[in-house]
């Protein structure tokens, strides 16, 4: 089976991201969360078989850099225009080299092409200023993660 792709517009870098469907991209996903969103912040109990990743209306996104994967998010549909972003991560190397843009433009394609208007994040406070930079807004500064919204266009042209 082939896996949905959502190239970049601009082929500056030769960059896609793509719907995990492929085991050796569930192998990389899963390798870039752990990496990045545990052992790096000292954490354990990651879970590669979570039922969340593979429920209808989640959608696990891979960024890929000339087929290489750099980076993995979570798209989670809620039924009514509205998705939650999980576990956005980058490579610990490919990190400030504006690879989380990359990933968050694909995943936002693919948010508007299902129908997305709006999309949600509980942040990590140290990720705050990325979303901001990307033109998010805090909805929720209280607790550990921040919520942020951003509001899509929406529609096949995007």
């Amino acid at each position: 089976m082939k896996e949905p792709i959502f190239p970049n517009d601009e082929r500056e870098d030769p960059w896609i991201v793509v719907q995990v469907s492929a085991d050796e991209h569930w192998n990389a996903y899963h390798d870039i969360r752990r990496a990045v969103l545990f052992e790096a912040r000292g954490l354990i109990g990651y879970d590669a078989n979570h039922p969340d990743d593979r429920r209808d209306g989640h959608f696990p996104l891979l960024l890929l850099l000339e087929n290489t994967p750099v980076g993995a998010a979570r798209l989670d549909l809620t039924g009514d225009e509205t998705a939650w972003v999980r576990t956005v991560a980058i490579s610990e190397e490919c990190q400030g080299k504006g690879y989380g843009r990359m990933l968050m433009t694909g995943l936002e394609k693919f948010a508007s092409q299902h129908g997305v208007e709006r999309l949600l994040v509980n942040a990590a406070r140290d990720a705050v200023g990325f979303y901001g930079a990307l033109g998010w807004t805090v909805v929720e500064a209280g607790g550990e993660n921040p919520v942020l919204t951003k509001e899509l266009r929406t529609g096949p042209e995007w």
